[in-house]
């Protein structure tokens, strides 16, 4: 196995591994690799929808999410990311976001593979939320660390709804990250609205800085697995031609924030 660094600060690339030989053993081996480089490009891989889950498995725990269809039906954990037809710009997953933030315990990990490319773009970017939350002067820090954020979404299966810390802690390292981003985060608790907006504005702005980011050129071949607690990723919009994916989430744990366990429902999730 070879590991090559793509960013000071985020993403490398895995090669020599196959996903499909590995068994729950192994996840203490993925998890560190993960919890080093927040996004690894496992390249070489060629994974059936079977095999794809197995890998799965060996990450965590799968679960299902109600925003995207499921492979095989509603309760397949593998699920189908593929931007419906004359969806407008800035309105699927080209828009910086975490996955399935609005729920208690979000996904530790996310892992994505192609079934089908376009011949060129539609590349991923992600942005590690400790590099973005590092960047804020001291003061701003302080006022982060203070503050708790909705996240939300509205489903045909229902309402979504629930509040977080605005900076995540690490549950063993005790490094911290913004948790706040473009897609989902709907308003800061105990501000007024114009405050909100604009404190959303400034902590998803920090997302967008180059320093922060890796950028992936997509092949037929790549597995990709995400720390999906302390990322951010953008999926391009720059295509002509069909681009659909295969997801898997890996259940998370409470989000940690400064000095004590948040976690505090806003409203009750639909089934």
């Amino acid at each position: 196995m070879a590991i090559e660094r793509l960013t000071p600060n985020i993403g490398a690339c895995v090669s020599g591994l196959d996903l499909a030989t590995l068994v729950p053993a192994d996840r203490p081996m993925i998890r560190d690799l993960l919890e080093q480089h927040m996004v690894l490009f496992f390249t070489g891989q060629s994974l059936t929808p079977a095999s794809f889950r197995s890998f799965g498995e060996v990450v965590g725990d799968l679960e299902v999410t109600p925003l995207l269809p499921g492979l095989s039906g509603d309760n397949d954990p593998i699920h189908i990311v593929e931007a419906p037809p004359g969806v407008e710009r800035g309105r699927f997953a080209d828009a910086w976001h975490t996955d399935v933030p609005f729920r208690e315990c979000p996904p530790y990990a996310t892992i994505l593979k192609p079934e089908y490319l376009p011949s060129l773009g539609g590349d991923t970017l992600w942005a590690s939320m400790y590099a973005a939350y590092e960047m804020m002067s001291e003061p701003l820090r302080r006022l982060a660390d203070s503050l708790e954020v909705v996240q939300a979404v509205a489903t045909p299966r229902g309402k979504f709804e629930f509040t977080h810390p605005v900076v995540r802690v690490h549950p063993i390292t005790g490094r911290r990250g913004l948790n706040v981003n473009s897609v989902f985060s709907r308003r800061i608790v105990d501000v007024s609205v114009i405050e909100s907006a604009r404190l959303i504005e400034m902590f998803c702005t920090l997302a967008t800085v180059p320093d922060v980011q890796v950028r992936y050129r997509w092949t037929p071949d790549t597995v990709a697995i995400w720390d999906n607690r302390f990322t951010q990723h953008y999926a391009t919009s720059d295509y002509n031609e069909p681009r659909r994916m295969q997801r898997l989430t890996v259940i998370g744990e409470p989000v940690l924030g400064i000095g004590k366990h948040h976690g505090i429902k806003s409203t009750a999730a639909a089934a």
